[in-house]
């Protein structure tokens, strides 16, 4: 499923709930002002009709009693008014009952209040004057007023299951509301999870891969079996992946095969000038000699730096091997200063080599060590003040130094190590710049001008010399001004002096 399907059928969902949501809370509050209509209309004035049905019986009996006790025509006419309020009284009762306790109970008061006519009508037929009240409408009052009683309560009573009827409601309608929140809450979160699930996972993978094709892996791929648009974009990376890897062999190849072919040439170039040198097919005068030696020193700075593209060939052909064994560690860096010693007395600068009084070993390959610490030195006497001093020392540590990369750091294993140090009082290196020299091709730039010679690969192949070692190489500030490149060895058992 496309992802922005699941995001569509997702927000769908939420909205459905929130407009299913919306709806019951709209029915409910309608319902709730219904019965509030009903409570503050009908029920409040069937209450207040059956009080006056209560205030007008009584005036019905004050002149039902005057009536038959003295006989006087004139209270006839104010006791037919009351009886006809009552009876109207006993009409809006009937028309506005909302209940069935409060119809059953005006029921029985019509028929209480039309048994009570019928007797009082019966006795106004026949006057008595002065004879006592009749027992028989005493009872049918009695009853009237029980059952006019009945009906307010019942009134009441409607009110009330109407107010709990309301509550009900309002508590059902807060509890769905919370529910349904929670419901929508859960459901959002969930849909939002789901949704950047599937969005994480595919970034990650393609970070993931962006910086492995960044690192120079380009043999990496990422997992096509999905169905939405990260998988063609997962395609179209590993076809991207798979272009850079062709094109990689090739540049390879090619760099691994014409570095291999200038190699002969110029040896024999080189052969050719050292001949010329030293005068053996003829003499030459001193600004020949001098010409004669800038071509030799050109070429063989050209036949280092085909050296180093031959090695980096190897390196990455995984071809390159290692003769590892116990070897002391002074005369290495004794030989490597020596192979530099040309280099650096052309510009007057003095190697000084510190050394332990115990000897050092370290199993390792002589000929690569003595390759990165050359490449060290040529790096110092590159960026070197003429007449200066470039420093080498040779120490026995037990921990690891503070500057260690943390990914060489986790590492390191052993109890003894050995920690060569060569520093120059050049112009140093920029903290930023400081992890990026020991990549291919990269050069430190002072003030726009590219570094002096080379062509960036010395450092790149003493790290993975010295990562095939199990060892670490870093650069950090000199103390005493410059850049200050320092290599840490598992070291060997001491032996003593």
């Amino acid at each position: 499923m496309k992802i922005t399907t699941r995001i569509s059928l997702g927000y769908i969902l939420l909205f459905i709930l929130l407009a299913v949501l919306v709806v019951y809370q709209v029915v409910t509050i309608g319902r709730m002002q219904a019965i509030n209509r009903t409570l503050s209309g009908v029920g409040s004035q069937n209450a207040l009709v059956s009080l006056q049905a209560l205030r007008d019986l009584d005036l019905v009996e004050e002149y039902a009693r005057k009536s038959l006790a003295l006989a006087d025509p004139d209270y006839l006419g104010p006791l037919r008014e009351y009886r006809e309020d009552f009876e109207r009284d006993l009409g809006e009762l009937r028309g506005q009952a909302g209940s069935e306790g409060e119809r059953g109970e005006i029921v029985r008061l019509v028929a209480g209040w039309n048994e009570f006519t019928r007797d009082l009508d019966a006795h106004l037929g026949r006057p008595a004057p002065g004879a006592p009240f009749p027992d028989a409408l005493q009872a049918d009052l009695e009853r009237l007023k029980a059952e006019a009683r009945s009906v307010y309560q019942a009134s009441l009573g409607a009110m009330r299951d109407k107010v709990e009827q309301s509550r009900a409601m309002g508590e059902t309608a807060a509890l769905v509301l919370w529910i349904s929140t929670l419901a929508v809450l859960v459901i959002g979160a969930l849909v939002s999870f789901l949704i950047y699930r599937s969005i994480s996972r595919p970034l990650a993978h393609l970070t993931e891969g962006t910086r492995a094709i960044a690192e120079g892996k380009f043999f990496y791929r990422l997992d096509t079996s999905r169905n939405d648009e990260f998988s063609q974009l997962a395609r179209d990376f590993n076809t991207m992946t798979r272009r850079l890897d062709e094109l990689d062999r090739l540049k390879k190849e090619f760099v691994s095969h014409v570095s291999h072919e200038l190699k002969s040439p110029l040896a024999s170039i080189l052969e050719t000038v050292q001949v010329l040198v030293e005068e053996i097919p003829g003499p030459v005068n001193e600004r020949q000699r001098r010409l004669l030696e800038l071509c030799r020193q050109s070429g063989v700075r050209l036949m280092a730096m085909i050296g180093d593209l031959l090695d980096l060939s190897r390196i990455e052909a995984g071809v390159m091997e290692y003769r590892l064994e116990p070897r002391e560690l002074a005369p290495l860096l004794g030989r490597a200063a020596a192979e530099i010693e040309v280099q650096a007395r052309e510009r007057r600068i003095d190697i000084v080599l510190s050394r332990p009084a115990e000897p050092l070993e370290a199993e390792c390959d002589g000929d690569r060590l003595i390759q990165v610490i050359v490449n060290l030195l040529a790096n110092a006497i590159r960026y070197a003040p003429d007449a200066s001093t470039v420093r080498v020392e040779l120490e026995a540590v037990r921990e690891p130094p503070p500057g260690v990369p943390e990914t060489h750091r986790r590492e390191l294993r052993g109890d003894r190590y050995a920690l060569i140090s060569v520093a120059d009082s050049g112009p140093g290196i920029p903290a930023a710049d400081r992890e990026k020299v020991f990549e291919k091709f990269h050069q430190v730039k002072k003030g726009g001008e590219s570094a002096r010679g080379g062509v960036g690969l010395g450092l790149a192949i003493s790290r993975t010399l010295v990562d095939s070692h199990r060892g670490a190489i870093w650069v950090e500030e000199n103390p005493g001004g410059g850049a200050r490149f320092r290599v840490l060895l598992p070291a060997l058992a001491g032996r003593p002096a």
